[in-house]
């Protein structure tokens, strides 16, 4: 069994686990249960160590590099968004990864007491218990949304709660009397950032809460094959992007007598593009709250953060399929560029000559050998057993010259389903692009050369949450954003077999 297995099994069994506990569960029981679902959450945390400390060590060709700098900046923008730099900084020191740095700081956000001293005005100690409520009702809901979370002491405390049962806490909570109001005017009075009653509610902030830590977990658990093969960036606003396309470094030239050194340059190309935002608006209405619709915290926000990390996909596999043109005028895979290798079918033979070929690509001026060697095997999800057949296999009986190299058999094997159905490119117009089943690629690092950017705006990466009072629905609006945008860089990291 591998280790992503194991952790699979061992978060269906905290789940199953924590699902134990009922509304009549005996107080004795329900901490039993408790005590061993957080044996269970520490041999998860255990096994997770043991998968990054696999990841760290897969490769040693700067795909850990890339890795590494994408932790950092994450752990250090979520960091800042929560007020927290400090905790940011420990954790980056002491190797967290994403997950377990965002479990760490959810943690302490949830478990911070502030003592009421005699320095705290009456006003903002109440501020502060209302804060704590507030999050303690957040966790309740996101449990009910996904029972795998799980609940500390303040938000079992709300574990039985319906959506009403909150609403109307929230509003009793800031000053507003409930009894006597129908389900709908409570639930109209709590979504309403200032209700008709008199007093802000605390409603609409735990709803957002719930639904942004839901779309974030849909984003981040979405499979995004195209990762390893792209440099990602930040860019500072939504102008035209141009980005140099360093050649090979000037020759060196023998120094004569005189000790006179010749001035050198470097050759250059341009990739010019923009990103660009991309979302959707979602509304959380009376009848959800009314009707206890958990859908809208659970399963809605996960398939929106689950699209905006197809949309991402989408992008950068357009990039390959497209065949966009280069700042040369010259399409990606073109006769010119010496990437587009003899179609054949996919073998040893045909690997060969693609790795050949990648190798002996040259510098800008057409001169300079790079000895380019790819590090993944890029092909359609129908070309994948195929080609873990060729790569992995070490002998054939029949026939020694099928026998894939040792260095071959180190290739990544990449495959996408996009490059078999085609693609709709969210980035353009006429969007409609065509796939194949045959066709097959080969890429090197982006460590190396580059290949594919993608681009995110400065304190945005990935999906971005706002929330709203509904002016055209009565309730809440949910408006999930993407700034973003990808661009090929170098034709030389990449080439492209038609197959057969």
């Amino acid at each position: 069994m591998t280790l992503r297995e194991k952790l699979a099994l061992l978060e269906k069994r905290a789940a199953d686990k924590l699902a134990e506990i009922k509304d009549d569960t005996a107080a004795d029981a329900a901490r039993a249960i408790e005590k061993d679902h957080e044996g269970i959450l520490a041999e998860i945390a255990e096994v997770r160590k043991q998968i990054a400390a696999a990841d760290s060590q897969t490769s040693n060709d700067g795909t850990g590099v890339i890795a590494e700098r994408r932790r950092v900046t994450e752990i250090r923008m979520v960091a800042k968004e929560a007020g927290e730099p400090e905790i940011g900084d420990d954790h980056i020191e002491r190797g967290s990864s994403v997950v377990q740095f965002r479990s760490a700081l959810l943690e302490k956000m949830m478990a911070r007491e502030a003592p009421a001293t005699d320095n705290h005005s009456p006003a903002s100690v109440g501020e502060e218990h209302h804060e704590k409520r507030a999050s303690a009702m957040s966790e309740a809901l996101h449990h009910r949304a996904d029972p795998s979370k799980a609940l500390t002491a303040a938000g079992r405390e709300y574990r039985g709660f319906s959506l009403m049962d909150m609403a109307r806490e929230a509003l009793e909570t800031r000053g507003v009397k409930t009894r006597g109001m129908s389900r709908d005017e409570i639930a109209g009075a709590a979504l309403a950032q200032r209700s008709g009653y008199g007093s802000a509610s605390d409603f609409p902030i735990i709803l957002g809460n719930v639904v942004n830590t839901t779309l974030r977990a849909g984003y981040e658990a979405a499979g995004q094959t195209f990762r390893p093969l792209i440099r990602e960036t930040t860019v500072a606003d939504f102008k035209a992007i141009n980005r140099a396309q360093l050649g090979e470094g000037p020759a060196f030239d023998k120094v004569n007598e005189s000790g006179e050194y010749k001035r050198g340059t470097f050759a250059e190309g341009k990739e010019s593009y923009k990103i660009a935002t991309f979302g959707k608006v979602v509304a959380i209405t009376r009848q959800v709250i009314i009707n206890d619709d958990m859908n809208a915290f659970g399963r809605v926000p996960q398939l929106l953060g689950g699209a905006a990390a197809q949309l991402e996909s989408d992008l950068v596999w357009a990039q390959i399929l497209g065949n966009p043109t280069m700042g040369d005028g010259q399409t990606l895979f073109s006769v010119p560029h010496k990437n587009v290798l003899a179609a054949a079918a996919f073998g040893v033979a045909s690997l060969g000559k693609g790795r050949a070929q990648m190798a002996k690509q040259t510098g800008l001026d057409g001169k300079t050998v790079l000895n380019i060697r790819p590090q993944f095997l890029v092909v359609p999800v129908e070309l994948e057993t195929t080609a873990e057949q060729v790569l992995k296999s070490v002998f054939y009986a029949d026939d020694a010259s099928k026998v894939a190299t040792e260095s071959m058999r180190k290739l990544q094997i990449i495959a996408e389903a996009r490059l078999d159905n085609g693609i709709s490119n969210p980035a353009a117009v006429s969007n409609a692009i065509a796939g194949s089943t045959t066709a097959w690629y080969l890429a090197a690092s982006p460590a190396q050369v580059d290949t594919v950017e993608l681009a995110y705006l400065e304190g945005n990466r990935g999906v971005y949450i706002e929330t709203r009072q509904g002016f055209d629905v009565d309730g809440l609006e949910v408006k999930a954003r993407l700034d973003v945008g990808a661009k090929a860089m170098d034709h030389r990291g990449l080439a492209k077999n038609a197959g057969a």
